[in-house]
């Protein structure tokens, strides 16, 4: 498309000029259906001119190069009608241009719209470079398998991993701004080339546009520069490798001078990354699970600034495990404001339970609830504990977490009503029919709600749909496997998981899962309670 105008353009520079008579010339517009179901009105030059080459009479119709390309911009039309019909009539003829081994090819206007062709050629570059970019970014590289691999410690399975010594992806970084400067000068210049000069709002239009690539070049340059200053910083794990359940140890020496002089924030945070698939329609997601930041002063050396982190991931988070349509990733970032000089580092770090790791319950024994704590879950349960009896009582809530549910129901069955209402279209009916299924399983979650009698080797479930009783369960130790805390809902806003919550559930001797509730804010507030009841019933 770029190219062949160039070619045929070089190759009439060797054509041969002659006299014609303009038979007919006018500017011919027609509508353009759009992706979108719009029209948009085209215009082109139509012409037709005579001409004699050698005594033989000829007809031509070509006015410029791509003159089959019609534009929506009908200036450029009229303009070359103007300029044939000027020169027409100034000199009772044309001037045109034919090809001397072929005297039927023919053209009146031979020059190139550069215009035109820089725009297309910008083109041609974005989607080429956006292919490139896709197939870079989707390749996946075989990781190499470390030598000596011990099955029962998964670190040693990763290169990345099998090193208490880590590097970060800075290089990389550069290769990632670097692209995206170069793609955002062509994307963007596509625009200021087509809009420049065309009218006084586009001009500034145009203007503007140049703001995103200059600021991902300077975005690039200082990278760049950030590189080039600091060069491969190694992170150095203390604790190897970091611990569920136990420390993230570690440290760093940032070179240069002033770097002993800076402060710095390191923040250790875990992201979840997914896959899910609909249709032929494959979407990535990832979300912060978990995340803790530091304020760190360095120490100054003779290398530079040394900077000691130390974390404590609580017991109960997931493991690092290798990239899959599921998995997570644990990552150390160290920043620091030096004196004309930022530093900013990302480190994968691998993070697993091992023999040295607590355990929630050992957790919880360390650092139980506090009595506000306590009072505060008892009073959402309306817990009763009696010494006397034997006894405890408790009601786990309604969950609240089903409301978005019910309320998007609510919303879809008033639609459907106004469709079938207003225009009296069945398919109001058939949406409001489906909107009950949301609308049902919101307000059944919201209502469904569970009152629990625990005596030694003595459960009583008692199941509420709002105040209606549905079903009774009496069960002894033999038909109790387990009770268990679980992870009911969660809640993800802008790439990070803004909150989690957790009910118990109680599994059976014949391994049925029963959901009794709770919606604790914490995994430690459901465990403190199945610890409770389970003082009691296994008594």
């Amino acid at each position: 498309m770029v190219i062949s105008p160039v070619i045929d353009a070089s190759r009439m520079q060797f054509w041969q000029a002659t006299k014609a008579q303009l038979n007919s010339s006018k500017v011919h517009s027609y509508q353009s259906r759009n992706d979108d179901g719009g029209y948009t009105t085209m215009y082109n030059v139509l012409i037709q001119y005579q001409y004699i080459v050698d005594g033989n009479s000829y007809i031509g119709q070509r006015a410029k190069i791509m003159n089959d390309n019609a534009s929506s911009d009908s200036s450029d039309a009229y303009k070359l009608l103007s300029k044939i019909q000027q020169e027409n009539n100034s000199n009772k003829g044309i001037i045109i241009w034919f090809n001397p081994s072929n005297n039927q090819d023919s053209i009146y206007d031979r020059s190139l719209d550069f215009r035109f062709i820089i725009m297309m050629t910008l083109f041609s570059s974005v989607f080429m470079m956006a292919g490139l970019g896709i197939i870079s970014y989707s390749r996946t590289e075989k990781e190499q398998t470390p030598d000596n691999v011990e099955p029962d410690k998964p670190w040693t399975s990763r290169i990345q991993w099998a090193s208490p010594i880590i590097y970060s992806n800075a290089q990389n970084s550069v290769k990632h701004a670097r692209f995206f400067a170069i793609f955002s000068c062509f994307f963007f210049g596509m625009f200021v080339i087509g809009m420049f000069g065309r009218h006084p709002v586009a001009t500034v239009f145009s203007v503007l546009f140049l703001i995103p690539p200059l600021w991902l070049i300077l975005r690039a340059r200082r990278i760049q520069k950030e590189w080039l200053y600091f060069n491969k910083v190694p992170l150095s794990l203390s604790s190897y490798p970091g611990m569920v359940g136990g420390k993230v140890k570690g440290s760093l020496t940032v070179p240069g001078q002033n770097s002993g002089r800076g402060k710095y924030t390191a923040v250790l945070s875990c992201t979840k990354y997914w896959t899910t698939r609909s249709g032929n329609k494959t979407e990535s997601h990832q979300s912060i699970i978990y995340s803790d930041n530091q304020k760190l002063l360095a120490r100054p050396s003779a290398s530079g600034g040394n900077i000691d982190f130390d974390f404590t991931v609580p017991a109960g988070k997931p493991e690092s495990s290798a990239p899959s349509k599921s998995y997570h990733k644990w990552t150390i970032t160290i920043k620091g404001e030096l004196a004309g000089i930022n530093f900013d580092r990302n480190y994968e770090v691998p993070v697993f339970v091992t023999e040295q790791s607590i355990t929630e319950v050992e957790e919880l024994a360390q650092k139980p609830l506090t009595r506000h704590e306590e009072k505060t879950l008892s009073e959402r349960l309306n817990v009763d504990v009696s010494k006397i009896k034997d006894e405890m009582i408790l009601h786990t809530p309604k969950s609240k977490e089903s409301l978005p549910f019910a309320g998007i129901g609510a919303l879809f069955f008033i639609i459907g009503i106004l469709l079938f209402v207003i225009k009296g279209s069945f398919f109001g009916v058939v949406f409001a029919g489906g909107s009950c299924i949301f609308l049902g399983l919101g307000i059944w979650g919201y209502g469904r709600n569970c009152k629990i009698k625990v005596n030694p080797n003595n459960l009583q479930l008692d199941f509420y749909f709002f105040s209606w009783s549905l079903n009774q369960l009496i069960l002894t130790k033999n038909d109790v496997q387990s009770i268990e805390p679980f992870s009911s809902s969660t809640v993800h806003t802008n790439g990070k998981q803004t909150s989690e919550k957790f009910s118990l559930r109680l599994i059976t001797d014949i391994g049925k899962g029963i959901d009794l509730g709770g919606s604790f804010k914490s995994k430690k507030n459901a465990l403190h309670l199945k610890q409770q009841v389970e003082a009691i019933f296994y008594r």
